[in-house]
C-alpha cells in the first residue's frame, strides 16, 4: 500500500468526523438547565437547585437540589452527585414556577417543599453529604 493512499484515506475519514459532528451540533437541541442558589444565614452552606428541561425528541423535565459548602462553585449540582438530596421529575406544570422551595431554618437546617408530576417517587436525604445539615421535607398539596 502506498504512504499517500492511506494519508489522504485519513484526511478524508477526519473530514467526514468533523462534518458529522458539526451537522449534530447544529441540528440537535440541547437540554436547557437553570440553577438558583440558597445560601444559609451563616454564609457557611448554599442550597443548589437546577431545573434541566427539553422538548425534543419529547418534552421532559428534571428537578436536582444539592447541598455543600458555599466556597464550592454552581456546577458541582451537576457534576458531584454525592451532594444530591433530592432528584425528582418536576412538579405539575402550574406549580413548577414555586416548587420546589427552599427554605434555611437555620445555619444548619433547611426546609424543602416539592411536588412531582408522575408515580415516582422522588429521591431524597434527610442529611447532606458532610451530614452536618438536617433537611426537613413538606410536599406540597
Amino acid at each position: 500500500m502506498k504512504p499517500k493512499f492511506v494519508l489522504l484515506t485519513f484526511f478524508a475519514l477526519g473530514v467526514l468526523m468533523i462534518g458529522i459532528t458539526i451537522y449534530y451540533a447544529a441540528t440537535i437541541d440541547r437540554a436547557q438547565r437553570d440553577i438558583d442558589t440558597v445560601v444559609a444565614p451563616d454564609g457557611r452552606y448554599k442550597a443548589v437547585h437546577m431545573r434541566v428541561y427539553g422538548d425534543k425528541p419529547e418534552p421532559f423535565c428534571v428537578d436536582t437540589i444539592a447541598i455543600y459548602l458555599a466556597l464550592y462553585p454552581e456546577s458541582f449540582v451537576s457534576s458531584k452527585r454525592a451532594y444530591e438530596v433530592y432528584g425528582a421529575p418536576c412538579a405539575a406544570p402550574d406549580k413548577r414556577a414555586a416548587l420546589p422551595k427552599i427554605e434555611w431554618t437555620s445555619n444548619k437546617s433547611v426546609r424543602i417543599t416539592y411536588a412531582t408530576a408522575g408515580d415516582k417517587p422522588p429521591r431524597k436525604r434527610d442529611k447532606d453529604a458532610s451530614l452536618f445539615v438536617d433537611i426537613a421535607w413538606v410536599k406540597a398539596n
